[in-house]
């Protein structure tokens, strides 16, 4: 497991302005000063982080207005940075250094690593915040402390900056992190997505996703994988195939052997993972074709849904960019999210996205959604069985009227792509036969313009596949970019 995020709690003054404080709202101390009446201390404030993020190591620091601790300070980060994932602000005020400006305003606000500002409500505002949102990698927040808004106010400012924290944690979750992609030698990285790729492109993505994230890909052989299925029977697999059955709501008939077989890939995967001694974030497999020869069906196969149960995100292909995507949402939010192809219907102001496989669990809310086991859409009918054959998903009941964000990752590019709608009812919308129509799970979701989205559209750009998590995280979005130094196309504005 990952050590745990290292986060600087800098408090550059005591929290309110004594000059200015008014005897109707302050209480006085037994020494004599005054307090505003409700003061969140700056104890406080470190005991209210410390208790909401105990996955988080603060380090406390305290300024108070002194250059000489302010220059140390700047001096002890700059010794330590590598160790440091993230810093929080809190109350600063302008340090201007003779003849410097623009970023000699407020150093510690630009150490390069991501830095959230929080200002105290109703304290006058010096911070060069221009320059911080043009120049450096710092978000805003803004807390309480003399405890002026109703109490719900209070919170719910306290918790934005609790959001904006796990960010950063999360991101140091990636760092030194693992994930174990079993392929055949010859095969690209995201060539299932982007179609065509530039030469040595295994090499370019690895490097950026360890520059940039500090992630790291475990190759493995998929001619292991498919000995490993081989020397796996019924028998041993037999019980999580039963435990998938017992969970959905319905089983399509027939489809026992199928089910099996995904249970058999599952624990063939997990084996090479114990092998290798593994806790990867998450787990790919890009061998589908030379694994379908031999009788296994990996493109969206049950085993990968079986990885996200337990927390690690299973690509049943290699899509770097929404694997990242899903990866942040997992870890910042505890949302899984929906990877998929997509189209887009104008007339209806409709962008669909769709795929076989997909999570069941956590998606909106906590727990499994409801869901079917079917056969696979696009595997060769057999009129005798009255199915397809091929791998078989879990169909997933996903929630109707409630906020989409649709993104991806581009590290190559350093950029975010997103855009927002609300999920509707397929069915109300295309009709009874909604439920066979391409794959078995589709997320519709309706935007203002569908016509701007699909101007974005172009596969050798941005690729074929991307991914949906519920909820509006246009903002969180736009904070990780920061922190990471990348830019955001946001297709629908």
């Amino acid at each position: 497991m990952p050590e745990r995020a290292t986060v600087y709690v800098v408090f550059c003054s005591i929290g309110y302005d004594t000059a200015r404080l008014h005897v109707n709202r302050s209480v006085l101390q037994p020494d004599g000063t005054r307090i505003p009446k409700n003061f969140v201390s700056n104890d406080d404030v470190l005991g209210k982080l410390q208790t909401a993020l105990p996955e988080v190591e603060f380090v406390r620091r305290d300024l108070h207005g002194s250059p000489d601790g302010y220059q140390r300070l700047l001096g002890e980060i700059q010794q330590f940075k590598d160790n440091i994932d993230g810093i929080v602000l809190v109350g600063g005020a302008v340090i201007r250094f003779q003849g410097i400006g623009g970023v000699g305003q407020q150093p510690l606000a630009f150490t390069g690593l991501p830095t959230i500002y929080v200002d105290n409500l109703f304290k006058l505002q010096p911070m060069p915040y221009r320059v911080c949102k043009e120049q450096g990698r710092a978000v805003f927040a803004e807390i309480d402390r003399e405890g002026i808004l109703p109490p719900e106010k209070s919170a719910e400012m306290f918790d934005d900056l609790v959001q904006k924290i796990r960010i950063i944690a999360a991101l140091r979750r990636l760092r030194g992190a693992k994930m174990l992609f079993i392929k055949n030698e010859t095969s690209d990285i995201d060539g299932v997505d982007f179609k065509v790729l530039p030469p040595r492109y295994n090499q370019a993505i690895s490097g950026r996703m360890l520059e940039c994230f500090g992630t790291e890909f475990v190759f493995h052989d998929v001619e292991d994988l498919i000995d490993r299925w081989h020397g796996i029977g019924d028998d041993e697999a037999r019980p999580l195939a039963e435990r998938w059955k017992a969970a959905a709501v319905s089983v399509q008939e027939g489809l026992d052997e199928e089910i099996l077989k995904s249970a058999r890939l599952y624990l063939a995967i997990d084996a090479i993972r114990e092998d290798l001694g593994l806790d990867p974030v998450a787990i790919m497999v890009n061998g589908e074709y030379r694994a379908i020869e031999e009788g296994i069906t990996t493109t969206t196969s049950l085993a990968m849904t079986e990885f996200q149960r337990r927390g690690i995100i299973g690509c049943y292909q290699s899509y770097t960019g929404t694997t990242l995507a899903q990866l942040f949402a997992w870890h910042i939010l505890g949302r899984m999210s929906f990877v998929h192809d997509d189209a887009v219907d104008i007339a209806n102001n409709i962008t669909l996205h769709m795929h076989c496989g997909t999570p069941v669990n956590d998606l909106w809310g906590e727990g499994d959604l409801e869901h079917r086991i079917r056969d696979y859409t696009t595997g060769a009918w057999h009129e005798e069985l009255g199915r397809r054959d091929g791998a078989v998903p879990s169909e997933t009941a996903f929630p109707v009227g409630v906020p989409v964000t649709i993104w991806k990752i581009f590290p190559m590019k350093r950029l975010i792509t997103l855009y927002t709608g609300t999920s509707v009812d397929g069915e109300a919308v295309y009709g009874d036969t909604w439920r066979d129509i391409i794959c078995r799970n589709k997320l519709p979701v309706l935007v203002e313009d569908a016509e701007q989205i699909i101007s974005h559209h172009d596969v050798l750009e941005y690729g074929c596949h991307r991914c949906a998590t519920f909820g509006d995280l246009r903002e969180t979005v736009k904070q990780l970019a920061t922190f990471i130094g990348f830019e955001v196309e946001e297709w629908d504005r």
